[in-house]
């Protein structure tokens, strides 16, 4: 229900379409088991984005790239119109013009079952620790802000929990679905575990670049294919196929 309302007041913020030309590239990032190459139709993203666009006679080109440089692509808007998979943060804001939120993760500080810390109350509790997280992302305001902390660069998550598990780094942050899956490709989803609270739920959403006004109606689109995809319930069939609850 909350991202319904989010939807609304996100097509409120736009008010016009086009007929011609209809045409997005987006940039992309593995990321399984939300979006991927090797998952079933692309991944659940890769179905609500199709479920969103080609109603509306849209061709749909993606490029699957290291998350640093799918940004720096939408950034720019040459290469891509939009960037899908992203968390919202405010410096972001000079860049992307946001669609509404089509899913919501959990992120959390992640460890294994036998590391001595079960649990903390504040990051300034762990200042003695390392955390791996995903180089390029912004995960959590508390963790991002936190220039006290000793913090790892993983050039993905699965790099970021194989480190976890060689004890390279004491906690890797991320979505829990997402190191919850890498684990399992290993064999080893007994072996990990959240702690502590939730360090924020993020809303998951398509941002569509800047350097582009046509990127307005396409954003205006994205709303409105959104809006539509959940009210005639096909967004939950889309969920349901991918086993997402």
């Amino acid at each position: 229900m909350k991202i319904i309302v989010l939807i609304l007041l996100f097509m409120n913020m736009t008010s016009v379409s086009y007929a011609e030309g209809k045409t997005i590239t987006i940039c992309s990032f593995e990321w399984p088991p939300h979006h991927g190459t090797t998952l079933k139709n692309g991944g659940y993203t890769a179905d609500i984005i199709r479920g969103i666009f080609e109603p509306q006679g849209y061709t749909i080109n993606k490029l699957f790239l290291p998350w640093e440089r799918a940004q720096s692509f939408a950034k720019e808007g040459k290469e891509c119109d939009a960037i899908t998979e992203i968390y919202f943060n405010n410096e972001r804001l000079q860049w992307y013009w946001y669609g509404a939120p089509y899913v919501v993760h959990n992120v959390y500080v992640i460890a294994l079952k036998s590391h001595p810390v079960k649990n903390y109350n504040s990051l300034r509790d762990l200042t003695k620790y390392s955390f791996g997280h995903i180089r390029g992302g912004s995960l959590a305001k508390e963790f991002d802000a936190a220039d006290y902390l000793t913090k790892i660069e993983t050039m993905g998550y699965t790099s970021g929990v194989k480190m976890l598990f060689k004890k390279r780094i004491d906690f890797f942050v991320s979505a829990w679905s997402v190191a919850l899956y890498e684990a399992q490709k290993l064999g080893k989803q007994d072996k990990i575990h959240p702690i502590g609270p939730t360090l924020q739920q993020q809303y998951v959403h398509m941002a569509f670049s800047k350097k582009n006004p046509k990127n307005l109606l396409r954003l205006q689109d994205y709303n409105q294919g959104l809006f539509s995809l959940m009210e005639s319930g096909k967004y939950h069939e889309i969920m349901k196929s991918h086993g997402v609850k």
